[in-house]
């Protein structure tokens, strides 16, 4: 599929707050750099217009992915979900997505109608 003529954001660009953590790559206090990465990512969703979320199992989803999943659905954004056919998705997942695929060329074919 053709590259999207749309404006994206890429929730990875910043460095994961594990990576710090885990690195000592900084001198700021655990709980301040969680919190601020939180609070990036929230504005992030906030000023979207679709949320793309890979759920699939070998995605690394977790506990940040399910709860900036919520706030999406609270501000009634559009949520597209790449999943694995066989895979059993949470049923909160199953409850608050827009749409849901299982390729990314599907999820971004569905993408192109929101703009």
């Amino acid at each position: 599929m053709a590259q999207l003529e749309i404006d994206t954001l890429d929730p990875t660009r910043r460095v994961s707050f594990h990576d710090e953590l885990y690195l000592g790559e900084t001198h700021t206090p655990v709980q301040s750099t969680c919190r601020r990465i939180f609070k990036m990512d929230m504005q992030d969703i906030a000023n979207s217009t679709v949320v793309l979320a890979d759920v699939r199992r070998g995605s690394g989803r977790g506990t940040g992915t399910s709860m900036e999943l919520m706030f999406a659905h609270i501000k009634n954004k559009i949520i597209i979900l790449w999943a694995d056919e066989n895979d059993l998705i949470h049923p909160f997942y199953e409850s608050i997505y827009t749409e849901k695929y299982f390729t990314l060329d599907e999820c971004l074919e569905a993408i192109t109608y929101y703009y």
